[in-house]
């Protein structure tokens, strides 16, 4: 059924479609996108310690699915299972659940959402277009972005749980 659901949304490409979620996965292969948010958050004294749960919430995120769930769960990727799907990416090396990319993005986004900062629905709106990117890119099953999805938004709630905890200790400093 899976497979289903990628061939299904195959039959949406188009030549623009095809070089945006090729340049858009890829500004996620490392978390570029978002290490670029956290600089910008970095250079602003009001966002400067979100920004740095921001960064443990991502470095989180790769350890957990990098080094622990993907080698337990070892799911070979959907270009594997359907051989007859030719990638116009660059192929990705590792499993394929959870899906890295979608976990970080919504690790990230959870994160600012969570803290009500000003461009929060922009943000988790990238957050689904990356996890629809590996969908139409054909790297990952719809269940991978499900657990990315879950995993990101369980770490963004972690970070600002901690995040919070501190804001609210220095509150109490001040009284």
């Amino acid at each position: 059924m899976e497979l289903a659901i990628l061939d299904w949304i195959q039959t949406l490409r188009t030549g623009w479609l095809d070089a945006f979620f090729t340049f858009y996965t890829t500004i996620g292969n490392h978390g570029e996108i978002w290490i670029a948010m956290i600089v910008i958050m970095l250079t602003q004294k009001k966002t400067r310690k979100l920004a740095l749960f921001a960064i443990m919430a991502l470095l989180l995120e790769l350890v957990l699915v990098e080094e622990v769930i993907k080698p337990l769960v070892v799911r070979e990727r959907p270009f594997i299972a359907n051989p007859s799907f030719e990638l116009f990416i660059k192929t990705p090396s590792g499993y394929s659940f959870p899906s890295g990319h979608t976990a970080s993005s919504f690790a990230f986004a959870t994160l600012i959402y969570l803290a009500n900062l000003k461009y929060k629905n922009i943000i988790l709106f990238l957050a689904a277009l990356m996890a629809f990117s590996r969908l139409y890119v054909y790297v990952h099953y719809p269940t991978d972005i499900l657990g990315g999805i879950l995993l990101g938004v369980a770490i963004g709630w972690i970070m600002y749980y901690f995040y919070n905890r501190t804001e609210n200790m220095k509150q109490e400093e001040l009284r």
